[in-house]
C-alpha cells in the first residue's frame, strides 16, 4: 500500500474499502492473501475473517486446497457463512495451508477495543 506524504495535521487514514482494493491490485497472490487477511483481523470480525479466507480459498482451488489442508470440501464451501469460522487460531491454521502468515494478536485487541469497560475490571 503506498501512502503520499501528507503535512502533519493533515493526516489521511484510508478506509477499509480503499485498503482492500489497495490490496487487491498486488500482483502475488500470497502476498495479496496476506495484505487481505491482516486487513481483515486488524477488524476483529470473524466474518469478514471467513469472507477474505474463502476467497482466498476460491482463487487457490477449492479441491486442491482440500486435498493440501485435510478439510472437508464441503466445510471449506461454507467459511463465508456466518459461524462456520469460529476462531481466529483456526483461520491461522488455513492461512498457513495458504502459504499466509499472519499474527492473530490484531484480532484480539480489535475485539478488547471494541468491548465496553463500563464495570468490567482489567486484571
Amino acid at each position: 500500500m503506498s501512502f503520499t506524504f501528507l503535512p502533519p495535521g493533515d493526516a489521511f487514514m484510508p478506509t477499509m474499502t480503499e485498503r482492500f482494493a489497495e490490496a487487491e491490485k498486488i500482483e502475488d497472490r500470497t502476498a495479496r492473501w496476506t495484505a487481505q487477511a491482516e486487513i481483515a483481523l486488524n477488524t476483529g470480525d470473524m466474518y469478514l475473517v471467513g469472507l477474505v479466507l474463502f476467497k482466498a480459498i476460491q482463487e487457490f482451488g477449492p479441491e486442491a486446497f482440500a486435498a493440501h489442508s485435510g478439510e472437508p470440501l464441503a466445510r471449506l464451501q461454507r467459511l463465508w457463512m456466518p459461524g462456520v469460522l469460529t476462531s481466529p487460531d483456526q483461520a491461522e491454521r488455513l492461512y498457513t495451508h495458504l502459504g499466509v502468515t499472519v499474527g492473530i494478536e490484531p484480532f484480539h485487541a480489535a475485539r478488547l477495543a471494541g468491548m465496553p469497560l463500563d464495570g468490567a475490571s482489567m486484571h
